[in-house]
């Protein structure tokens, strides 16, 4: 197993500046568009939104669901299936894949914002099972593996699961769920 590598914030210029000023950042930005905003936009706030809640929609948690539980089904949990782990997969690790990293010029990827739409981190889409997590400094901190059609698991680096999963909005991203099943009022655009 490849040892851990965790990206120093030195490797990230300008942070928050940076993606604020990008223009891929403007198109995700639930600040400046109200669609995006799960504070306002009530169809993609899971407290609002049954459908969206995994604490009523059983399918989409994994505290109820088995088949998206990666303690109970195997194929998604990266300790066991290397595939989906960017420790023993090549493809999948930053360190290796600069490209996956936020602070590259060409980097695209998803937001994470906290409850005042605040930008809070960084998502790289590595995958269509695994995207990787960064924190608003550019360090990698985890990953999320896919679980199912519409939510994905979180993992530490180290190939942990936290508990903590994200479920799809139903139009334009992830909200991210304690390990309670209860809403972080953190999302991803």
């Amino acid at each position: 197993m490849r040892g851990i590598v965790i990206l120093t914030a030195s490797l990230f210029y300008g942070s928050i500046l940076w993606a604020q000023n990008d223009m891929a950042f403007k198109g995700h930005d639930p600040r400046k568009d109200a669609n995006l905003n799960p504070f306002i936009n009530t169809s993609i706030n899971p407290d609002s939104n049954l459908a969206i809640n995994p604490s009523s929609n059983w399918n989409m948690n994994p505290l109820r669901e088995h088949s998206v539980n990666p303690i109970q089904n195997s194929s998604i949990n990266p300790m066991i299936n290397l595939e989906l782990n960017p420790q023993s997969n090549d493809v999948l690790n930053p360190v290796i894949m600069k490209g996956l990293q936020p602070s590259t010029e060409t980097w695209k990827g998803l937001f994470l914002f906290n409850d005042s739409n605040q930008l809070f981190g960084y998502v790289s889409v590595a995958t269509q099972n695994v995207m990787l997590s960064f924190d608003n400094s550019g360090t990698w901190n985890g990953y999320y593996v896919k679980a199912g059609r519409s939510m994905y698991n979180f993992f530490t680096l180290f190939g942990v699961w936290t508990g903590m999963f994200l479920c799809y909005d139903s139009q334009s991203g992830y909200n991210l769920f304690d390990k309670n099943g209860k809403w972080t009022h953190l999302h991803i655009k």
